[in-house]
């Protein structure tokens, strides 16, 4: 199914392809500070990246319920799995502290499976691979009859060979990252490759696309326009407070801290990279937050992570008298990065802000 496809008659998607990829490059290096902001986590393309392979997973899954293809509905589950640890299964969106093993062993401290580092390597090598697989390595091996057979045996959908080479592109582009955030642009494209691969009609495809772009900018307008309650904020102004305290006069920075000239990592990353020292955080443990247990407050710090579920962060910035400018700061009540280290209007990230000198 699908192999009847010319390379010329998804000629729409193809120019697509082509010029999301070169338009990308080319906004990187015109315009960084843009493109970094356009690429964090819980923008546009994120959310479009989510949207759209739960859309192309739930085409999947629709066909093989329909046609009882057991394949397809393994490429379905799949395709629906990558959508849900996009968005951290909602942690980012409702605000909720992961269970502890996601906090101490999650490179991101969030609800994601691709994150364990130490179980499953670097998430951008898992993605190739399954491009490779599905995209490359399944249609070529239908010049076997042998293989033709098991694959209608098992229910698969077979994407058509012209789009073999996006496939292809899409997981070269993950192995050389030729520019930050590569993988971000290009597992949105990724999601659009295997709804082409589900849906073949031009129209069918274009209004799913569609669909996903437009949900996804409602998701990132209401996410925005979140407040958060009172008290949460007043409590991670109060640790942060606390936090920049233990680091600056304290005992928790190490003088390595001094030595980047630019650092920006979550809390508990520094400390395990050496720049502080985690059990100095003594103001950081005497903060009370009001309407907080105690016994919840002291289970977040133990990790380093805000009221709302998500990771404390350091950043500095090397001076030209042997400190450091320093922050400490929480991404608010939207859970999501606003500032970038510039005045950005519309900020509601809670952030203190100290000088360190080894």
């Amino acid at each position: 199914m699908g192999q009847c496809v010319r390379f010329r008659d998804r000629a729409d998607f193809h120019v697509f392809a082509a010029s999301w990829i070169g338009g990308m490059l080319v906004f990187a290096r015109r315009t960084p500070h843009w493109y970094a902001d356009v690429m964090q986590e819980d923008r546009l393309v994120e959310w479009s990246t989510a949207v759209i392979f739960l859309i192309a997973g739930a085409t999947y899954l629709r066909r093989a319920l329909k046609h009882r293809r057991l394949f397809d509905g393994l490429v379905g589950l799949f395709l629906v799995f990558v959508a849900g640890e996009e968005i951290s299964w909602g942690q980012r969106l409702l605000g909720f502290v992961p269970p502890s093993p996601f906090l101490a062993h999650n490179t991101q401290q969030e609800l994601t499976l691709h994150n364990f580092a130490d179980v499953f390597g670097k998430p951008k090598w898992i993605l190739a691979a399954v491009l490779v697989a599905y995209g490359v390595l399944l249609p070529a091996s239908q010049r076997w009859t042998a293989m033709r057979a098991a694959a209608t045996r098992v229910g698969a959908t077979i994407p058509s060979r012209d789009l073999v080479p996006w496939y292809v592109i899409c997981a070269a582009l993950l192995v050389w990252y030729p520019v930050e955030f590569t993988g971000e642009w290009v597992e949105l494209l990724s999601s659009t490759v295997f709804l082409a691969a589900a849906e073949l009609r031009g129209a069918g495809f274009w209004l799913r696309c569609a669909a996903g772009f437009g949900a996804a900018g409602g998701i990132m307008l209401a996410t925005g326009a979140l407040r958060g309650d009172v008290r949460h904020i007043a409590c991670a102004r109060l640790e942060a407070s606390a936090l920049l305290h233990d680091i600056v006069p304290g005992r928790a920075a190490n003088p390595s801290l001094a030595e980047p000239e630019e650092l920006d990592k979550r809390l508990l990353s520094a400390a395990d990279d050496g720049y502080l020292d985690f059990v100095m955080l003594d103001s950081l443990n005497r903060v009370r937050c009001p309407g907080e247990p105690q016994e919840d407050a002291v289970a977040r710090r133990e990790y380093g992570v805000d009221p709302w579920g998500t990771a404390y962060w350091l950043r500095t910035r090397s001076d030209t008298v042997g400190g450091v400018g320093l922050e400490v700061y929480s991404f608010g009540p939207n859970r999501r990065r606003d500032d970038n280290g510039s005045d950005s209007g519309g900020s509601d990230d809670v952030i203190m802000s100290g000088r360190y000198v080894p």
